[in-house]
């Protein structure tokens, strides 16, 4: 975040430092973070991808044939890693096991070479359709996968909430001291008032920095992920009614209303079944796909890389 000075005119333009709106509530809330996350059981440094240290881009060759040097640069946009090495070798390796995978086009007598030239992902996909087979997990395996991983089988909390903003950046220090105290202010005309929805309807257009004004400081319903952690890690774990304090968060001082809350709830088995055959369905190709990838790339020539063929990103396709 830039400092900079708040100007409360801006505010209903600017949805970087305030509150989202209903429609900014329905997107993810950080796509670093989800990529962060997913490259957490990556390696962090890939030591097996051969290359000259005078060289910016490694030098691959499958089956005598190299691997295009602009083609891995083109590559790196689609493999994002903690480290450049890191990056590098996911680019090669997808770029491998696509060599090696039209290799097994052309040399496939219900496919081959016209195959490829007509449709390249085609191709791929229906080679893949032949040789790899995911087989259907039975009914014992996937409850048996329910009672090991019951907890991840829940519905979602949900909340009706709405809210006033009172817009401070993080280093604001003193500004911040004197809007917590006015937080609190608010807080108690609300609890004092004789008709506390009105008030609150009242205050949140008078003076939250949010564009949730406009609809008396209502955010709609909220589940979690779509609003910043600081805010709903409070929100969440509150009952219904008026909070007694106010929340903190990088946008200012939250007044917070929780107007319902649904809880989360168990799925039982047969609910969650579908979902259990699914996910299995799709470890088993997985697993599947990696067996044959390794066979394709133990019965090739590879040189200048030495390939890992578990990872989830094996193949772009």
């Amino acid at each position: 975040m830039t400092a900079m000075t708040y100007d409360p005119r801006q505010a209903a333009d600017d949805n970087i430092r305030i509150m989202p709106t209903l429609d900014d509530l329905k997107k993810p809330h950080s796509d670093q973070e989800f990529i962060q996350k997913a490259l957490a059981e990556e390696r962090s440094n890939h030591q097996n991808l051969i290359a000259s240290s005078r060289e910016e881009l490694p030098t691959v060759r499958v089956n005598g044939v190299v691997i295009d040097k602009q083609a891995i640069a083109q590559e790196l946009q689609y493999h994002p890693a903690p480290t450049k090495e890191d990056a590098l070798f996911l680019a090669t390796q997808a770029l491998v096991v696509r060599e090696l995978l039209k290799n097994a086009v052309i040399e496939d007598t219900q496919l081959g070479q016209a195959a490829w030239e007509a449709n390249e992902e085609q191709a791929i996909s229906d080679l893949i359709d032949k040789n790899v087979t995911a087989s259907t997990p039975d009914g014992d395996t996937c409850e048996r996968y329910y009672e090991q991983n019951k907890a991840d089988y829940k519905t979602a909390p949900i909340m009706s909430v709405r809210h006033i903003l009172l817009a401070s950046l993080p280093e604001d220090g003193e500004e911040r001291l004197a809007l917590k105290k006015q937080a609190y202010e608010l807080i108690e005309q609300i609890s004092n008032s004789t008709n506390a929805d009105a008030e609150f309807i009242e205050l949140a257009r008078q003076y939250s920095a949010c564009p949730s004004k406009e609809q008396g400081g209502e955010l709609g319903v909220l589940t979690q992920g779509q609003t910043v952690p600081e805010f709903e890690s409070v929100v969440f774990s509150m009952d219904e009614g008026l909070a007694p304090s106010p929340v903190e968060t990088r946008y200012g001082f939250h007044i917070v209303q929780v107007l319902d809350k649904q809880p989360s709830v168990q799925l039982d088995y047969l609910q969650a079944k579908p979902a259990i055959a699914n996910k299995l369905a799709q470890q088993a190709f997985h697993h599947g796909l990696c067996d044959y990838l390794y066979t394709l790339a133990e019965q090739a020539e590879i040189d200048g890389i030495q390939m890992e063929l578990a990872q989830e990103n094996i193949f772009r396709g």
